[in-house]
Parts: C-alpha cells; structure tokens; sequence
C-alpha cells in the first residue's frame, strides 16, 4: 500500500516538466563538474582556494581533494529534495516546486563555482 502511492508520487514528480527539467539539468552540473575536476586534477596546485567564507589569506586554501565537496553537496541536494519531493506531491505542490527551485540554484551555484576556481588555477 504505501509502495503503491510512493511509486505513484514518484511518477508524478517524474511526469512534470520542471521537475525533469531540474533533475536532469542537476545531474548534467554533476556530471560536468566531475569531469572539470577529474580534467584539471594533474593541473592543479598542492593548494586550492575553496573556503571562502573564511578571513582572506592561507586560512582559505585546502588539498585539492576538498574540491569534490561541491558535487557532493549537489548530490546530496539532489537525492535529499527529490525524497521529499516525491513525499510530499500529493499534498504541498508548492512546496515541491520550492524544493526543485532551490536544488536548480545550487546545481547552477556549484557548477559556477567549479569552473571559477579551477579558472583561476589553470
């Protein structure tokens, strides 16, 4: 019974255009954020500038190894929202189209953030 109406929500979600749109649009800034990565990995300095949240100066560098923290957060977005958009379709549409918005600025806030780093190091 509960399999029923998840499988049933999970159609749901799947059927609407934005939400396809935002998954596949997450999965191919995952996709092209690995490849950077993964393209760029012999180029890239002992240290790269990935927490800049912090004071200006060594305190924002790290191994290049904490780069793969942006796809990991862009998955971990994706699988969390997408959970909680298939349980909750049948009752707050709204709420599932906040979740999907929110998953497409961080797809697009990771990606750019990816690319500038490793701009700026190559």
């Amino acid at each position: 019974m509960v399999g029923e109406s998840i499988s049933k929500a999970s159609l749901r979600v799947s059927r609407d255009r934005f939400s396809s749109f935002v998954f596949v649009f997450s999965l191919l800034c995952l996709l092209l954020q690995s490849s950077l990565i993964l393209v760029s990995w012999g180029k890239l300095p002992p240290q790269v500038p990935i927490f800049y949240s912090r004071p200006w100066g060594e305190i924002i560098l790290a191994a290049p190894f904490w780069l793969w923290l942006l796809p990991g957060i862009l998955l971990m977005t994706l699988i969390v929202n997408w959970v909680f958009a298939i349980f909750f379709v049948s009752s707050e549409r709204f709420l599932v189209r906040v979740l999907l918005l929110f998953n497409l600025v961080i797809s697009t806030a990771t990606l750019y953030d990816v690319v500038k780093i490793i701009s700026l190091l190559t």
